[in-house]
């Protein structure tokens, strides 16, 4: 396995909690119906990437695993501790996701609750 550049992987997740903030800022100005096609999307989003990062964290669980078994040179330890920085990296970002229709979600509630009054 090579080594990916971890650093630009890890800024990728910096740089989408940012957008999610700029996003969150902005529904503050959106309609009722536009929130809600928001938060739809971000649910759906949040479950999709919640999803691949089960998958991805089942198969490389199961490598882990075999690698351990087989494991006989420290290049095999350094594949696994890559692999497992990759998830870190794959599950912060899916908590960003998560995160943000959260966010979205309690905007779209109160402006629902608001609007109800």
């Amino acid at each position: 396995m090579t080594d990916p550049d971890l650093s630009a992987r890890f800024e990728k997740v910096s740089d989408k909690a940012k957008k999610a903030a700029e996003e969150l800022r902005a529904a503050s100005d959106m309609t009722k119906d536009q929130l809600q096609a928001d938060v739809t999307i971000a649910r759906d989003k949040a479950a999709a990437s919640a999803d691949k990062f089960k998958e991805k964290a089942h198969v490389g669980g199961d490598k882990a695993k075999k690698a351990q078994l087989d494991a006989k040179e420290a290049d095999t330890d350094a594949n696994i501790a890559l692999s497992y920085a990759l998830d870190a990296i794959d599950f912060a970002a899916a908590a960003i996701e998560e995160a943000q229709y959260a966010a979205l979600d309690a905007v779209y509630a109160r402006a629902r609750a608001v609007a109800l009054t």
